[in-house]
């Protein structure tokens, strides 16, 4: 009687077993790692050179990152250099008090509503065109580049510039650790053109 019971049990194991074979191909293969909920897209070079720095720039607009924008500039009393933003002189004239002490807070903030009024599916591109300038120095440099800033956001047209084209100034120092950041920004927009001091003194609303 209790070998018919063991062989019972032992009939019925094999079953399940059989079962659970027939129902996973691949019964001992590990399972495929899914990537994290919300992983933000990063493209980040070491800025060994200084033009390194302006690369991180337009990925991290690009990407839509906000730590990696806030990683090409410093602000570090260490080198005795603290970031500072000289807008297009238009646009000083048409926002007042917008400048007055501007800083890496005010940046945040800034880019950070631009990052918000962009929908998944539209462009935020920075190019850059034509050649640059560079007026390299031991621990500084001086990049000057023409721009075009493509905003594709949801606000008001009317008020919000969804393209901006000009001339930036950055001015980078080299840290004690050997990397490249911007010191201080000049922008000179163009005529006719909303300019990016336009887009930081809109968004920073």
């Amino acid at each position: 009687m209790k070998n018919s019971k063991i062989t019972n049990v032992i009939t019925a194991a094999l079953i399940l077993s059989a079962g659970f074979f027939l129902n996973c191909k691949t019964p001992f293969s590990t399972r495929k790692v899914e990537p994290p909920e919300n992983q933000q897209r990063t493209n980040w070079l070491q800025p060994t050179d200084a033009g390194d720095v302006l690369t991180n720039l337009r990925h991290a607009i690009q990407d839509r990152n906000l730590s990696n924008y806030l990683k090409c500039f410093t602000d570090s009393p260490k080198n005795g250099r603290h970031f500072g933003f000289r807008p297009d002189n238009s646009a000083l004239i048409r926002y007042p008090g917008v400048w007055d002490r501007w800083s890496l807070v005010q940046e945040q903030t800034y880019i950070t509503n631009v990052f918000h009024a962009i929908p998944k599916d539209s462009a935020l591109t920075l190019i850059y065109l034509g050649e640059g300038v560079e007026n390299p120095l031991p621990d500084s440099t001086i990049i000057i580049r023409e721009y075009e800033f493509n905003i594709g956001h949801t606000r008001d047209t009317g008020q919000f510039p969804r393209k901006a084209k000009g001339r930036a100034e950055f001015r980078l120092s080299l840290s004690r650790e050997g990397f490249w950041a911007i010191y201080y920004w000049l922008d000179d927009g163009f005529e006719g053109s909303p300019s990016w001091s336009d887009v930081k003194a809109t968004f920073i609303q």
